[in-house]
């Protein structure tokens, strides 16, 4: 079973719970996969096989999760994980964009979105290959294990290949994997001639088209806070993501907050700043995904200082011992606040 643990952190959808009364087909369609669960939300005038499309989109989140899971001995990402060889090798394309994206998500992060994590992830107990789940690893270790951490020892080469430049080098891409592969069930909706929908995978959401009542699909944030109301918007050709730590935490006798499954590649350890979640809203889900990582990583500070670099839309939910509170980056209170 795949396994993507920034699905910790999730988007609570609300809207669209009646359906249209101007003729449209109103259809959801549910299941599993990822190690969580999928919905899509679609209105239609023409008729619609559910059936037919469930079974259409249910094959396409396989097929994704088949090439880019890191948890799955059948994928093509655990298979290259699992190799040793420093020699140019040839990847399904949809990884090789992913790999291509993370890059570009790691260059523009300073670092703070990694794919090639996988080692520091194992080493806490929260990836697929972990010896002590419980535990707590030594500063040595923690070194020992950032040596194989960089992306400057992935090469990424033309013609679908890439080549690791040590053996040892694995890749995690849970932090943005989730999202390429709702962007792809929204590609699969397209070609079918469906324009108006809301996908939703693990709690990260993408829709296109204005919803039901032409003002959009209208969801509900997450925000990490015990007892809060769930802050709502709508999204109209949009995607949304939320990165948090409050649902996967363990305890750390080296600190004074639990480890969590947010490590900073920069550093081998979990982040201990009072952000406690992100939401980030963007045109992509792969876009919303990663960079909802990032600014968790960073924390409150350098993750505003880089949303306002990238004007991007971000929400930062914080709790520390003066309370709860939210900031928001510009961009997101010209195109959301209201």
């Amino acid at each position: 079973m795949m396994r993507f643990f920034c699905l910790f952190s999730s988007v609570l959808l609300i809207g669209c719970t009646d359906g249209p009364k101007d003729g449209r087909n109103s259809v959801t369609l549910k299941g599993q996969a990822l190690g969580t669960t999928w919905m899509v939300k679609a209105l239609s005038f023409k008729p619609v096989d559910e059936d037919k499309l469930r079974d259409k989109i249910a094959a396409k989140i396989e097929e994704s999760e088949r090439i880019l899971s890191h948890w799955r001995p059948d994928s093509k990402l655990y298979q290259f994980n699992a190799s040793l060889s420093t020699e140019p090798v040839s990847i399904p394309p949809l990884l090789h964009e992913l790999l291509s994206h993370a890059k570009w998500t790691h260059e523009q992060t300073g670092g703070a979105f990694d794919p090639t994590i996988a080692p520091i992830v194992n080493l806490w107990g929260f990836g697929p290959v972990s010896d002590n789940r419980t535990g707590t690893p030594t500063v040595e270790e923690i070194n020992n294990a950032l040596r194989q951490v960089g992306m400057n020892q992935l090469e990424i080469l033309t013609n679908d290949r890439v080549r690791k430049k040590i053996p040892s080098l694995q890749i995690d891409l849970s932090g943005s994997a989730k999202g390429e592969i709702i962007d792809q069930v929204c590609a699969l909706l397209d070609r079918r001639g469906i324009g108006n929908y809301l996908v939703e995978i693990g709690g990260e959401i993408r829709t296109r088209g204005s919803g039901k009542d032409e003002r959009g699909w209208r969801v509900g944030l997450e925000d990490g806070f015990r007892g809060s109301e769930r802050f709502t918007l709508s999204l109209l050709d949009y995607s949304v993501a939320t990165s948090g730590t409050y649902r996967q935490s363990k305890p750390n006798p080296d600190s004074a907050k639990p480890a969590t499954h947010l490590i900073d590649p920069r550093t081998g350890r979990p982040v201990e700043h009072d952000l406690v979640a992100v939401n980030v809203l963007a045109p992509t889900a792969r876009d919303a995904d990663a960079l909802a990582t990032a600014l968790m990583i960073l924390g409150p500070d350098q993750g505003m200082a880089l949303a306002e670099e990238m004007d991007l839309s971000a929400r930062f939910c914080l709790e520390g011992a003066n309370g709860t509170r939210m900031i928001l980056s510009p961009t997101y209170q010209r195109l959301f606040a209201e």
